[in-house]
């Protein structure tokens, strides 16, 4: 008995001690999080993401990991960092809302499009109607991409099927300049 009121003890005295270092680091994190937000506003990126990463490691309640995995890879996308930004991305689609994941989603096909990883962006981006097909502009979109990188792979009706699908109804000029690319491409 007298040994299970220890353990019980100490259990409650780390706890204490967890949530009163959790509760001194997150005024720091929040002030960490706004300097990294003034920075990458100002499109000091470089800058911003070792500030974001810090507050990634410690932060507080009131932000998500997502949102904060996020703003690391769109710093790294601005930098031209794609490989970084994917990486970000990825890790970042799954502490998302359903919502929030389509963006993601289709960042994460894009990079891997300018990665020139084209069947992989081609999954990546098919991901999109597959998932979310009442995601609105993300599904044209994708399909556009989608295509782009399966023209670059030289597979041309599956490029055509892509744009024809991106151009849907022919209303936009993005619908019609997919459906001309469609056509060109036969």
């Amino acid at each position: 008995m007298r040994g299970r009121i220890a353990v019980l003890s100490l259990l409650a005295l780390v706890l204490c001690l967890d949530s009163s270092i959790a509760a001194q680091s997150a005024p720091q994190a929040v002030e960490d999080y706004t300097r990294a937000e003034k920075l990458f506003a100002a499109g000091h990126y470089e800058e911003a993401i070792p500030l974001y990463e810090k507050v990634l490691a410690s932060r507080p309640s009131n932000l998500s990991a997502g949102e904060i995995l996020i703003k690391i890879a769109d710093s790294h996308f601005r930098l031209g960092n794609f490989k970084k930004a994917l990486d970000a991305y990825r890790a970042a689609v799954r502490g998302r809302s359903r919502s929030e994941r389509v963006e993601t989603q289709y960042w994460i096909g894009f990079c891997c499009f300018l990665l020139g990883r084209d069947s992989e962006a081609v999954a990546e981006l098919l991901k999109i109607p597959a998932l979310y097909p009442d995601s609105g502009m993300w599904v044209p979109t994708a399909y556009y991409w989608a295509a782009r990188a399966s023209e670059r792979m030289g597979n041309k009706e599956q490029a055509a099927e892509y744009y024809r699908k991106a151009g849907g109804n022919k209303r936009s000029i993005q619908g019609r300049f997919a459906l001309g690319r469609a056509e060109k491409i036969k």
